[in-house]
């Protein structure tokens, strides 16, 4: 029997040619819904990339946000030293920072996105299937919850907010009672909630019945994945691609022990992939680029199929878990596609016995990724069962 095509509004900040988990799930998302016949607009910030060959190459069309999205910065792959700046600037700027993330949650460049979003879906005329908002950032949500409650377009739609990581109760940003009310009346205008763990589940059971959040994980079209023929490294050779973060995901353990190592005289190299020109990301870097020389090397971001191909050419990867009960990284999906080993720890468990282990070609103890919940054919058809419950 023949799929009854639907039409799908995905509300999203980041897509491609973004390097984030977020657009990662926006863009395979929509190549595949597209692929299945279904009729997909994606609403975006405006920039200046041309979707116009992307858009005729994958059958889908695009609208624009009145807001206007900074390019992306690939600047310099040379980690900068962190600027100095004066005690009390530190202590006022460390004063600030609370208020400010309680007030601009997705970060001060991002201010007022919620409204533009809000104005744009206010005045949307088309009647939609399924609308399909996604964050990070969270003013997507918000400017689309506001919007359902002004404009009778939406009253049919199914209406599904996806989560990569919380806002309330989320261990990256300073506690602030106002994410908690944010967070009761986005999902108060959602029909359903979406998250891509488990682990993640009791956080938004704050707001919404269990039966209306659903676990459902990143994917990828792994037709598209091309692996280098891998052969073993002359000294131990292993990377790590993402971003850091001081709370949750800090590497100084893992630097630290390389650090030890290198005095002693054990050769190996570390090769990380990073945004080089997020001064917060990189101040855990630069001291260990000093002290490490060349056995640290240090590279800006690349395309998500470059990266997987420049992955798959290592010894192991190193996967750093989140710090937190909510978030798990998305980049074991990319890792298990690598086909290499991967050695993984947070920053309050790491084991110097088990890396030494992996550098010694023992990979008894790698974390093992099944890739087969990750096919975005099956992540695709269990948002598309949204529309035939709300019809139900």
């Amino acid at each position: 029997m023949k799929k009854q095509t639907k039409k799908i509004l995905i509300n999203t900040y980041h897509f491609y040619p973004d390097i984030t988990p977020r657009a990662f799930r926006a863009f395979e998302l929509t190549k595949e819904f597209a692929r299945q016949g279904h009729e997909v607009t994606v609403l975006l910030p405006k920039s200046d990339y041309d979707y116009s060959n992307v858009c005729q190459k994958y059958n889908f069309s695009v609208d624009f946000v009145d807001y206007k999205k900074s390019a992306v910065d690939n600047a310099t792959n040379v980690p900068a030293a962190p600027k100095e700046i004066s005690w009390f600037k530190k202590i006022f700027r460390n004063i600030l920072r609370r208020p400010m993330y309680c007030l601009f949650p997705s970060g001060r460049s991002l201010k007022f996105y919620f409204y533009a979003v809000y104005k744009k879906l206010k005045k949307e005329q088309e009647a939609y299937d399924m609308v399909l908002s996604i964050a990070f950032p969270f003013d997507t949500h918000i400017g689309a919850a506001m919007a359902f409650g002004a404009n009778k377009q939406f009253a049919l739609a199914v209406k599904v907010a996806d989560y990569g990581d919380p806002l309330y109760k989320n261990p990256a940003f300073p506690k602030c009672p106002l994410y908690y009310w944010i967070d009761r009346f986005i999902a108060s205008r959602f029909d359903y909630i979406t998250i891509p763990t488990e682990k993640a589940l009791p956080v938004y059971m704050t707001f919404k019945p269990k039966e209306q959040i659903k676990v459902i994980p990143q994917g990828f079209d792994f037709s598209e994945i091309c692996r280098a023929d891998y052969q073993k490294n002359t000294i131990p050779t292993f990377a790590y691609a993402g971003t850091f973060y001081e709370d949750i995901r800090n590497p100084t353990i893992l630097l630290e022990n390389l650090y030890n190592l290198h005095q002693k005289n054990v050769d190996f190299r570390f090769v990380i992939y990073t945004k080089t020109t997020n001064p917060n990301n990189m101040k855990f870097l630069h001291r260990y680029n000093l002290l490490l020389g060349d056995k640290l090397i240090v590279n800006n971001m690349i395309l998500r199929e470059e990266a997987i191909y420049e992955l798959s050419k290592m010894d192991f990867l190193i996967n750093m878990e989140n710090l937190s009960e909510s978030q798990a990284p998305s980049k074991l999906i990319d890792y298990g596609l690598t086909r290499r080993p991967i050695y993984s720890f947070d920053q309050l468990n790491f084991s110097a016995e088990v890396l030494m282990e992996f550098f010694n070609a023992d990979y008894s103890l790698a974390t093992v990724v099944d890739l087969e919940q990750f096919d975005i054919k099956n992540v695709s058809e269990q948002f598309l069962w949204f529309t035939g419950e709300k019809l139900k």
